[in-house]
């Protein structure tokens, strides 16, 4: 096509492309920071307005640098493929640029439709406007014409993906120059196009000299080099901002996909705990440069355990996908949801000026969560509990996190289904968990946990039978500490293996050491609820009874029966393991919670132990004494060992070993005792044909 123009018409031009360039920045800005509902309002619209602004300008384009051409006729289906083709520009602009990140194979794939789609909107419409008999390309003009296009798309997609999240003071001044930059450019694409393009009515004589005239092959280059020199630009800005790690090419499928599976919840598909910290603290570093706040929401769902026990783990991790996704919809396309383990979520929620802005999106994550799942035709009913965090206002990186997680402890206490800003009264309870956190990490690096000792008895004989290993900690500076007030936090804070490593090995040492002794030696451990998770449980323990030559059969595993009921596949899963390493188990605090008898059935443990309440009422009332004489009944039936805790006076003595009880713990007998002082009692139990007893009036009760 012939190029004759009219100055003013492209003065226009330019002006009507600088300003729709000004206003799509502001619509990349807009479905980046919009919620899923939001966005998938809005995408139709700005699709709709860009193509149809990139039709108009076209136009405008060819009335003002083809003066005197004339139109022979107008072709309605070629104007309808030609806005077809402006439409699917601005909806990959809008969908590719609008994304948290763009990753390359995407910037190029997008890159490519949009040139291959900008040069289909010109083509069509010559073909509508002319109607000649027939349209040719010249192939050089149209492969040079393609390669101007790809990259003035991939250009403007980078800055368009690079400017919503731009914080500079000159954010305006630069849109600026980026929207005059792109109307020269829409002005040198036309020309391009219309080089490549031959009719019978106003042909291009055919040769490359006459194609590529000077003036034409003087704007070609000079936008080629505009464009090189703005894409080396934009790259810089790029990689100084996101550091080298963000433009990285995969070397192979195998490698990229390997990277995925470290960074990534196999389940959910969301972000693991690993990458979450990685992209917690990138975060950090580009709004602290930026002056913006980021929120972190540390999300905790509220009776989900019981999904697992009723409906299996097959309807748990189908809750946990629908979760995620409503997570991923609630959120906005600048905010983070990952996935920390469990069912515990986190959200990283940027650009935010206050924490109103944050409430939002936090009442929309409530929402979604409340709404009801349907699995298998099932209707379940769920909640969560969230604690959030302003960063740089609670603390770093590190500290954020245990603020957050802190509130929403907070938030499940008082009623679960809300959620909880960390603030100074949150804050004390915080700087608690942090100083206990680094307690327990010296504690565990110095080995301050000792074992006590409570005997176990044989009712009728009172004969020591073995002894159940209490865990205390033995503060440098706080002295004696209880289990009760640092195992859940342990547990809380991913220690608990390696308390429990540590329970188990001393425990294998100290039956080695009383062997030395003279004694054989049988520990019950106490087993905490995590370590039900703990895949390797067994085999560790294994591993301990042979280097230190004990018996498995010595060591008895003890399990809380609320623990056991609540998670029954898990419990009957570690059961048989513990079965095949023929170690034995025990049921704590039995006959607290109703049992149905096929559970009782099906549970093959060694020993149930009768919780302590009922011993302590079992000569208060009569019902409670028949109560407790028929569990013990029943447990015989089905062929358990049974324990009475806590038995403290001589009528519980009585009453146990009337009631058919086999073995006995108690202070009437003994409080809990070190190592050196079990070989004594057991030396001194063994040589006295009456039993020991010892004075309880001044002994204060140790919590075990």
């Amino acid at each position: 096509m012939a190029i004759n123009y009219d100055i003013w018409l492209v003065l226009l031009s330019l002006a009507a492309s600088g300003i729709a360039m000004f206003t799509i920045f502001g619509f990349i800005e807009r479905l980046y920071l919009s919620p899923a509902h939001s966005k998938n309002f809005l995408l139709p619209i700005y699709t709709a307005t860009i193509g149809s602004g990139l039709l108009g300008i076209h136009f405008i384009n060819w009335l003002a640098l083809h003066r005197g051409t004339g139109f022979f006729e107008f072709s309605t289906p070629f104007m309808t493929a030609s806005w077809a083709c402006a439409l699917l520009i601005g909806f990959i602009i809008c969908i590719v640029a609008s994304k948290k990140t763009v990753t390359i194979n995407m910037l190029l794939m997008s890159g490519l439709i949009a040139s291959l789609s900008s040069y289909s909107m010109h083509y069509f419409s010559a073909i509508a406007l002319h109607a000649p008999a027939s349209f040719s390309n010249e192939l050089m003009a149209t492969f040079i014409a393609l390669l101007l296009a790809l990259s003035v798309s991939v250009l403007t997609i980078i800055t368009l993906s690079l400017m919503k999240i731009y914080t500079g003071e000159n954010k305006r001044f630069i849109k600026i120059i980026f929207s005059l930059v792109t109307a020269f450019t829409v002005i040198g694409l036309h020309i391009a196009f219309s080089a490549s393009i031959a009719g019978q009515e106003n042909p291009i004589v055919p040769t490359a000299n006459e194609i590529l005239d000077r003036k034409m092959l003087v704007m070609v280059i000079s936008l080629a080099i505009v464009c090189l020199f703005l894409l080396v630009f934009v790259a810089a800005i790029y990689y100084e901002r996101y550091t080298e790690n963000a433009f990285k090419f995969g070397a192979s499928v195998q490698q990229k996909n390997a990277v995925s599976l470290e960074i990534k919840d196999p389940l959910t598909n969301l972000p693991n705990r690993a990458a979450f910290r990685q992209l917690l603290e990138t975060s950090a570093k580009r709004n602290t440069i930026g002056g913006k706040t980021i929120a972190l929401a540390y999300i905790d769902l509220d009776h989900f355990k019981p999904i697992n026990d009723k409906f299996g783990h097959h309807v748990g991790d189908s809750v946990l996908t629908v979760v995620a996704e409503r997570l991923q919809a609630a959120v906005r396309e600048c905010d983070l949801v990952a996935r920390l383990g469990g069912d515990e979520f986190a959200a990283l929620i940027e650009d935010i000026e206050s924490d109103e802005d944050i409430i939002p999106i936090i009442k929309r994550i409530l929402d979604s969560i409340n709404t009801p799942i349907f699995v298998n035709s099932q209707k379940i009913e769920i909640s969560c509990s969230m604690g959030i965090a302003l960063y740089p206002r609670d603390g770093d990186i590190d500290k954020l996190i245990i603020c957050a997680d802190t509130a929403m402890y907070i938030a499940k206490e008082s009623g679960k289904n809300q959620f909880k800003f960390y603030d100074s009264e949150i804050a004390s309870a915080s700087n608690k968990i942090l100083e206990l956190q680094h307690d327990l990490h010296a504690a565990i690096r110095n080995q301050e946990f000792i074992l006590l000792f409570q005997p176990k008895l044989d009712c009728k004989t009172k004969v020591v039978v073995g002894a159940e290993a209490l865990i205390r900690w033995s503060h440098p500076t706080k002295g004696m500490i209880l289990p009760s007030e640092f195992i859940a936090a342990a547990e809380h804070l991913g220690l608990i293996d390696h308390i429990n490593d540590w329970v188990i090995e001393s425990a294998c040492a100290a039956i080695k050491q009383a062997k030395k002794h003279g004694l054989d030696l049988h520990l019950s451990l106490n087993l905490s609820r995590q370590q039900f998770r703990n895949s390797n449980l067994v085999e560790k323990t294994v591993g301990w009874l042979t280097r230190f030559e004990v018996p498995a059969h010595h060591i008895t595993f003890e399990i809380k029966e609320t623990v056991a009921m609540k998670n029954e596949i898990e419990f009957k899963t570690l059961l048989n393991q513990i079965k095949a390493a023929n170690i034995k188990i025990a049921l704590d605090d039995f006959g607290l919670h109703p049992l149905t008898l096929n559970y009782l059935k099906d549970l093959s443990v060694n020993e149930v132990k009768l919780d302590k309440t009922f011993i302590t009422k079992i000569g208060e009332s009569s019902a409670t004494e028949a109560l407790v004489e028929g569990i013990i009944h029943l447990a015989h039936k089905l062929s358990f060992n049974v324990v009475a805790e806590g038995v403290e006076t001589e009528a519980q003595h009585d009453a146990v070993v009337r009631m058919g009880c086999n073995h006995m713990q108690g202070y009437l007998f003994s409080k809990p005792l070190t190592e050196a002082d079990l070989y004594s009692f057991y030396k001194k139990q063994l040589s006295l044909t009456t039993p020991i007893r010892i004075n309880t009036d001044n002994l204060q009760p140790l919590l075990s």
